[in-house]
């Protein structure tokens, strides 16, 4: 895979977020175009496979970059995937505001 960037300028981005960041939390966006017929399907079955969009997309990113990270020996925090984030969606989940979506 070819990297845009080296380790060491991700490395000081990263540094330079964390320093502007008040927050716990570094955000990054996404943003669905209301008219991509193709970009609101896939904002549906995001919607319909995850109560937490966030966890959603961390691990689509995780299983995208499986190899670099066993080869790092960096690990997810749980050995299996959250209830949350792989939700079966014929299961009734409790509706609860998020901030992004009502779920």
């Amino acid at each position: 895979m070819g990297y845009l960037r080296s380790e060491e300028e991700v490395e000081a981005m990263i540094e330079e977020m964390k320093k502007k960041t008040k927050g716990k939390y570094i955000t990054q966006g996404i943003t669905f175009s209301k008219d991509s017929e193709r970009q609101m399907e896939l904002l549906k079955y995001a919607l319909m496979y995850s109560t937490s969009f966030s966890g959603l997309g961390k691990e689509l990113i995780a299983d995208k970059f499986k190899s670099e990270l066993s080869k790092n020996k960096i690990k997810n925090n749980n050995s299996q995937p959250s209830k949350e984030t792989y939700n079966n969606y014929t299961e009734v989940v409790e509706k609860k505001d998020t901030g992004n979506f009502l779920l």
